[in-house]
């Protein structure tokens, strides 16, 4: 699955296909909140764009959307 925001920011997400739980509905939700996070991040003034993303609080969303997933 691909999501592009309007900045042009592609999020890509891989999943297995045995997996068919999973609606597109959900799959969309998951990308709205990794962007939400993203851009949570982007709009702090002590984040510089094209550094490395250290955030727990991002990859602890990350994680326990994946989580939620598996």
């Amino acid at each position: 699955y691909g999501y592009v925001t309007n900045s042009r920011v592609k999020f890509v997400m891989v999943v297995d296909s045995s997996n068919t739980a999973l609606r597109d509905n959900e799959i969309r939700s998951m990308f709205r909140k990794l962007h939400n996070s993203y851009t949570d991040i982007m709009c702090n003034p002590f984040y510089n764009p094209g550094d490395r993303i250290q955030s727990r609080a991002f990859d602890n969303m990350v994680n326990s959307m994946m989580m939620q997933v598996c």
